[in-house]
Formats: structure tokens, sequence, C-alpha cells
């Protein structure tokens, strides 16, 4: 029986996390040095997601069968 999977482990949180750091980032209410580490998380965030996103693809390519 599989386990119930944590939301953690699904593409929706690191889009979840780019989000709020861009947010963030963008803000002018914050101080510079909390927007420009919101934008390095918000580039980290968006960079994990495609890698998981290809992977994904590629998992369902190489289960179909069309390699």
């Amino acid at each position: 029986m599989a386990g119930k999977r944590s939301y953690l482990d699904t593409p929706g949180y690191p889009a979840f996390l780019a989000v709020v750091a861009l947010w963030a980032a963008a803000s002018s209410g914050s101080p510079l040095c909390v927007r420009v580490l919101a934008g390095i998380t918000a580039a980290l965030a968006a960079g994990h997601l495609a890698v998981t996103l290809v992977g994904r693809r590629r998992d369902r390519r190489t289960a179909s069968g069309g390699g």
C-alpha cells in the first residue's frame, strides 16, 4: 500500500516558494538585502521546479516506451 504523499514532494511546493520569494523580492517595503536574497531564492526555486518537471516528463516518456 502506497503511503500518503507529502505536499513538499510535489512540484506545487517549489512553484509556491518561487512565487512567494518573487513577491518578496519585488516588494519595495523590504530592505535591499532581503530583496536580493528573495530574488536568489526565487531563482533557485524556479530552477528546482524546472528540473523536477523535466525529470517527471523523462520518467513518463521512459515508462511509456517512447524513448
